[in-house]
This record gives structure tokens, sequence and C-alpha cells, in this order.
């Protein structure tokens, strides 16, 4: 299966909207987090692992990626309405989290207190009362769509899933392009988080302290962004929930079969009744009728013969009735407890600041990890070329004598940077003192048993000449003691050999016109 073939085969599974907000950060956090770890380990150590998995080996990895990834983004997905309210300011009650909500809310309040009411921004951004502000700017601005149904007596949490089926297709269409970029700026926030914790712990283990500090800055910072472009996510969204209850909550009322209400007033204890009958399963005894059941030809006629009606709304059609108090719903978030206007007054506490201190300190403490880590890592003193092997002024740091003996005698197979820590599993075995001493290290396509070579083996190789256009064909020329370092794992796999450096030109010469067998001692 081509990995094209898998990309369709698992985007068939998800809809559009899931695979734009939860799919591709998703696979983007898990890439990234496999970055940390090959960065770790090393690109060479990576490269021989995957290489040794095979065609069938990768592609089941790939496809045990893939469906993990799914497998996470539905749980994402599940947990979308969680995340959106957590991210909003419906904290659990824990001692930390109710300070900074308490903080947070006041600052909130402030803002809130020195608006008037024709600002543009106290309508989009804050519900009307300063004591339904939430600590944070996605909340408050949800919450000011949530209430707007509120003039017209709706209560908007309970009428929304009903009014959502009835909307027109062109405007679900509009709200689910808003809908999947709030959703998705807000997965790639939590990501960004717990990539700061994940990431920065693996960077911690794996990288330098500079890795380390990247990652969990990083990390903060992606999460930081995504919460910034999820509350501008946030205010299209809003105003199209306001839209749906201005323009098609009539909508509502005719997929109910019930009448349309002649007046503003009607219209209000209209909607009161049926929250009641939402809520309790039952609308107040006496107000019954407000439900405006459609009434059957006799009963209108009976009305018109009587001169009666239906009873007039306790709401005279002029005049808007303050809203009762609402059902308590599952989104109501409890007091701050400070009354409008007087948080303005207050000192308030610099949270930013220390937030940033926070940040800071997370940073470092990744750095002093991974620095204490290293610091009994040893590490390349100089830049080494590739094949040197490692003597003791080679090798810095603090490490034990066991672990220098391990190093000492073996040789790079890939050139290192100064600072960068020496593994031995980077490394090639330990060559015997003065093993290349007259060798020449090169490149040979070689065949025979040249995959089943290993680093540090001593082979024959039997160069045959080129066949001429005319005469007898040259005898075979055999290189003996020849030293294999590594094996390079691309098309035709060459092998990396140190040959003794009279003979070079003579082997280079036989491999550039004709074949190189490899013949194990």
């Amino acid at each position: 299966m081509t990995v094209g073939a898998l990309f369709e085969s698992a985007t068939a599974l998800l809809d559009r909207r899931q695979l734009t907000a939860v799919w591709l950060p998703l696979l983007a956090f898990v890439g990234t987090l496999g970055t940390v770890v090959v960065a770790g380990v090393g690109w060479g150590t990576a490269r021989t692992w995957w290489s040794g998995l095979g065609a069938e080996g990768s592609a089941a990895l790939v496809i045990a990626l893939a469906l993990l990834t799914i497998l996470l983004g539905q749980l994402l997905t599940a947990w979308r309405t969680g995340l959106i309210r957590l991210f909003s300011g419906y904290w659990p009650a824990l001692p930390g989290l109710t300070w900074l909500g308490r903080q947070l809310t006041a600052r909130h309040q402030r803002v809130h207190a020195g608006r008037t009411a024709g600002d543009p921004m106290l309508f989009l951004g804050y519900p009307r009362r300063a004591d339904r502000v939430l600590p944070t700017r996605l909340g408050n601005v949800l919450r000011a769509a949530e209430e707007h149904a509120d003039r017209y007596g709706l209560d908007g949490t309970a009428a929304w899933p009903r009014l959502y089926v009835v909307l027109p297709e062109q405007f679900v269409a509009a709200f689910s392009g808003a809908a999947t970029s709030l959703e998705a700026a807000a997965t790639i926030s939590v990501l960004g988080a717990v990539f700061a914790l994940l990431g920065g712990g693996l960077a911690a283990a794996l990288l330098p302290w500079y890795g380390a500090v990247a990652c969990v800055w990083g990390g903060i910072g992606v999460a930081l962004l995504g919460y910034r472009a999820a509350a501008r996510a946030a205010v299209p969204y809003a105003q199209l929930v306001r839209t749906a209850f201005d323009v098609h909550r009539f909508a509502l009322l005719e997929a109910m079969r019930l009448e349309l209400p002649p007046s503003f007033g009607a219209e209000r204890e209209q909607w009161r009744q049926l929250g009641k009958v939402w809520y309790s399963g039952w609308p107040d005894s006496d107000r019954a009728s407000a439900l405006r059941y459609p009434q059957s030809v006799e009963q209108a006629e009976s009305a018109e013969l009587t001169g009666s009606s239906r009873p007039a709304s306790t709401v005279s059609p002029g005049v808007a009735q303050q809203p009762e108090t609402a059902t308590p719903s599952a989104a109501s978030a409890p007091s701050a407890g400070a009354a409008p206007g007087t948080a303005g007054r207050r000192r308030l506490f610099p949270v930013r600041a220390v937030a940033l201190v926070v940040v800071l300190l997370l940073g470092g403490g990744a750095a002093v990890v991974a620095a204490s880590r290293a610091g009994g890592t040893p590490v390349a003193a100089r830049a080494l070329p590739a094949f040197h092997v490692l003597a003791a002024a080679d090798v810095r740091g603090r490490p034990g004598r066991k672990e220098l003996d391990e190093l000492l005698g073996r040789y790079t197979v890939r050139a290192v940077a100064k600072g960068r820590p020496l593994r031995t599993r980077e490394l090639g075995p330990k060559l015997p003192g003065g093993a290349l001493a007259g060798r020449t290290v090169v490149a040979v396509p070689a065949t025979g048993l040249a995959d089943r070579i290993g680093r540090g083996e001593r082979v024959t190789l039997v160069a045959v000449p080129a066949a001429p256009e005319t005469g007898p064909a040259a005898p075979p020329e055999r290189f003996v003691d020849v030293l294999v370092l590594d094996r390079i794992d691309r098309d035709p796999r060459p092998l990396v050999v140190a040959v003794p450096s009279t003979r070079l030109d003579r082997l280079l010469a036989l491999a550039a016109g004709g074949a190189v067998h490899v013949v194990v001692d």
C-alpha cells in the first residue's frame, strides 16, 4: 500500500471538519515528537533501524501510526466540548485554579466596567452583566453569544441543539466553517501545551540543554498562539450564533408545528413556556395556552362568536419584559463574587508577569535537567572526521572508567561536531591498535556477501575486470585483509572499506569497469 493510498484510506474515515480540526494537527504533533526522538538517538541510528524493518515492517509501522492518530483524533473529538469549556474558563474547583480564575475574572470585570453600552466590543465580547464575566476572553465571547437569545425569552443553551437541526443548509455550511476554525485553534493550543510537557521531557532526556529549552518554550508558544487564534475565531462563530437566533428562531416553532406569535410579548411568553417544557416537562398551569398549539376550525369559529381568543400575554406588546431568572444551564459558571464596577478599583495581581516567570522557569528547569544529564555524558572534545579511531584526547566530559574504556578504540562512522555526545550505538566496533595505519578508506560497490557483512569484519575482495572487446579476459585479482568499516544503505549498497594504500588505485580502476565480489576470509 502506497503512502498516498494510505492517506486516502485514513481520510475516508474522517469528515472534512474532523480532518482539518483534529487529525492534521495531531499528525503534526506526533511527527514533531518523532523528530525529537530521532534527533536524540541520532539520524544515522534511526535510518539504520528504519532500513532494518524492511518494506513490510515499515508499511506496518506507517499503518499503525495512522490508526493511532485516528484513534487519538476520535478521543479529541469526543472531548471537544470539554476542551472548549476549559478554554472558556470553566475550571475544576482546585485551589490554584480557583485563585487564578478570580484574578483573571477581576481583570475582565475591570475592562467590562470601563466600556459603555454603545461600545460594539462590549456587545461582541462580554455578557451584559459583570457578575456573568468569565476568566478568559474566549469564554466571554461565547457567553455573550449564548445570552443573546435572552432578549426573545429563549434559553440559548437549551434551544440551540433544537434550533441547529432546522437551520438552512447554506447557514449550516457557513457555521461549520467558523466552528472548524475555532476547534482547530483549540486543538492546536492543547497539543502545544502537551508537547511542552511531553516533548520537553523527551528533549531533556535525549537532546542538549538548548534543545530542551526550545521544545518547552516552543510548545508553550504554540499553545498561546493557538489560544489567541481560538479567541479570534470565536468572534465570527458567536456572530453566527446570534444570527441563528435573530433570523431563524421561528423555523424551530414551525418545525414543532406551533403557531407563530403575533407580538414580541407573546413571543417571549411562548419561548418561556417552551423552556419550562424542555427542562421540567410541563408549562405553568395557567399559561399552557401560550405554547400556541394550532386550533381546530371549530375552536377558531367558537372563539370568533364569543369574541374571545387566546389569553393575552402578560407582557404588553409594546413593552419588553425583563428576563426572568432562567433555569440554570450546564454552561453556567460560578459568580466571581464582585459587584459591577468594583474590579477597576482593586489592585490586580500581575497574572501575566507571573505566567512569564513560570514559562522561564519551565525552560530553565528543562535546561538544568538536560545539562545535568549531559554533565556525565562523554562528548567530542573537537570536530572528529568520519572513521576516526577514538583516543582519550578526543573525549571530554566526566564519563566513568568503564564507559571511557567502552569508547576508546571505537571509530566514528560519520563526522561528529565538537560538543556532540559520543554514544556507543553511533560508533563502529573497537579496532586493534594501528588497524587503520597504512590504509585508505574508500566506498566500493560490492556484490556477493556484501549485505551480510558487519562493521569491523575482515574480508577478501575479488575484483573481476571488464571483458575486453578482443582478446582474452584478464584474470580476477584478490585484495586480502580488507577491513569493512560500514555499509551504506542505498543501491547498489556499497561497502566502506579500509584497503592498503599501495593497492587503492588498482582496486578503484578495476571497480570502475568491472565488478567487485566479497569473500569472507
